[in-house]
């Protein structure tokens, strides 16, 4: 850590916003129309989205295929299970 352990807090803030409305649609959109017929279901699949926007924003949107490190080649580390594609 230390003085560049903050060095993305502008990209992290520019993309927050994005992220938080794209969730806060998601739940509208899921409870406006399955919530109307099953509540349980609209919950199921409102968090199904979720987890897969959070599936997305990390692993497709994550770090740059160009980013070098040398612990983690392709930018996948060696403790990541094989069948959750990164």
């Amino acid at each position: 850590m230390g003085s560049g352990a903050a060095a993305n807090s502008l990209a992290l803030a520019a993309i927050a916003p994005v992220v938080w409305l794209a969730v806060t649609l998601s739940w509208v959109l899921v409870c406006g129309s399955v919530g109307r017929v099953h509540r349980g279901a609209a919950l199921v699949a409102g968090a199904l989205l979720n987890a897969w926007l959070l599936w997305f924003s990390v692993v497709w949107l994550g770090v740059l295929d160009s980013y070098p490190d040398p612990n983690c080649p392709g930018n996948v580390p060696a403790w990541w299970p094989r069948l959750i594609p990164a």
